[in-house]
């Protein structure tokens, strides 16, 4: 939750008091527990990178839609851009400016470097259209998209460039990002992000910056006008369809990348929604229905409700989960004892991936409090599909479900066991947080 007093006020008025009390203790207890300063990678480094022959040619284009940009915020972005380390690159700025600052600024730099393209545009068809005019223009392998007021870290290109040889031909690329504040002189909120999660991105576009996207693919599907505000998120969304059309099987995974490292800085000032994210309430419902236009189109019934934290969602399955999603094996909740978590999501090797968290607290990003798919779930407070009861039993020994109390290791072990096999069968295992299978099973009965 934001720290504002006007922030706080809006936060109680949406979700009540102690909500409100929670959200404060948790942004305190983070500020105790985590300390984050962005470390710019040494010259040294960068020259490495400059000295860098690649045996093929990967040319990126990077848009940049501008509308009556401050001009020291376009200085810095373009500044970001012409000293990356990986010089092959074209940046494509589409003003739709009335008056002439950004083309003044552009021009300027234009006399000192190449590879800086203007495109005053005829009218301003909203933040879509003026990229898809960017789109159009654009002719590098790759295309990235690059906010107006942002910068990117000296590194990013490169960074990005190496991921695209490992993996052959991906049809996005992201990376981690921070915030900075309208100086640049303080850096913070590390957004630090999961590998491509279509469960976790049904609740919100966690993928955001720094977006680069493979040239033919961008340019078919282009952004839609129609959800202005979450144009990116819906994006995301129909590009994640066309790779598990394109690319069967778990193949598609391999096609999105992701690079975990800080590469991209967005900028709060009194208009960024990075400042207060309540200062654009439209696009969060223009994603809320992104999502659910994205669920329809998989011939997936369920509803995209709001969840208590502002711009993200929460998904209420027609008939359960079990019903609309063959893909899931099992869905999994949290185990809690004595106001504590010991239990719920994993990591393969047994890890719990939110144990640290006192209960009520929802994490960074409230990552803890979201669905998402997980390597491995607690037996103690999870559902299979019917047809997978056998397997539960056979790999387990329990009757179905958990049965009552049993020796941690010995539960643990059996836990890994079976979400192992269920991975290797292909299945996707579903943690919610808000997931009870024992009030699951009294509602049945």
């Amino acid at each position: 939750m934001p720290g504002s007093i006007q922030q706080i006020i809006r936060y109680w008025k949406r979700n009540g008091f102690a909500e409100t009390l929670l959200a404060i203790r948790e942004r305190l207890w983070e500020k105790r527990r985590f300390r984050y300063d962005y470390l710019p990678p040494a010259q040294e480094e960068l020259q490495k990178q400059r000295d860098v022959n690649f045996e093929r040619r990967i040319r990126f284009s990077i848009i940049v839609p501008a509308y009556e940009t401050a001009e020291v915020f376009l200085q810095d972005l373009i500044l970001s851009v012409v000293e990356q380390s990986y010089t092959d690159w074209e940046l494509i700025i589409a003003d739709a400016s009335e008056s002439r600052r950004v083309e003044y600024v552009v021009k300027s730099f234009q006399e000192q470097y190449e590879g800086i393209r203007y495109e005053k545009l005829e009218k301003n068809e909203g933040i879509s259209g003026n990229t898809n005019r960017a789109l159009e223009l654009a002719e590098g392998d790759y295309i990235a998209l690059l906010d107006h007021d942002d910068l990117l870290t000296p590194d990013a290109l490169f960074l990005i460039r190496e991921e695209i040889d490992r993996s052959d031909e991906p049809v996005l690329v992201y990376t981690d990002e921070d915030k900075t504040d309208t100086h640049l002189e303080h850096y913070f909120c590390p957004h630090r992000k999961k590998d491509f999660d279509r469960e976790l991105f049904y609740t919100n576009n966690y993928v955001c910056h720094f977006s680069v996207f493979r040239g033919d693919v961008i340019k078919e599907l282009k952004l839609d006008p129609a959800y202005d505000g979450s144009q990116d998120h819906e994006l995301l969304l129909r590009l994640a369809e066309y790779a598990r059309k394109e690319y069967p099987g778990k193949e598609w995974q391999k096609k999105i990348r992701h690079v975990p490292k800080i590469l991209y800085h967005w900028r709060c000032h009194e208009e960024s929604t990075a400042a207060d994210p309540a200062a654009k309430n439209y696009a969060y419902e223009a994603g809320r229905r992104a999502v659910q236009a994205s669920l329809a189109r998989e011939g997936i019934s369920a509803k995209v409700l709001e969840h208590k934290h502002l711009g993200f969602y929460r998904l209420e399955y027609e008939g359960g989960v079990f019903s609309q999603r063959p893909d899931i094996a099992m869905v999994a909740g949290p185990v809690r004892e004595k106001g504590r978590t010991v239990g719920g999501a994993m990591k393969a090797d047994g890890s719990l991936l939110y144990g640290d968290l006192p209960e009520g607290f929802s994490g960074p990003m409230h990552i803890a409090a979201l669905q998402q798919s997980v390597e491995a779930a607690d037996l103690r407070n999870a559902a299979v599909r019917e047809e997978l009861i056998p397997l539960y039993k056979e790999l387990t020994g329990y009757e179905y479900p958990f049965p009552g109390d049993e020796d941690e290791k010995r539960l643990k072990g059996k836990s890994l066991k079976l979400c192992k096999a269920l991975r290797e069968k292909g299945y996707t295992i579903l943690y919610d947080p808000y997931f009870d299978c024992a009030k699951e099973k009294a509602d049945e009965a």
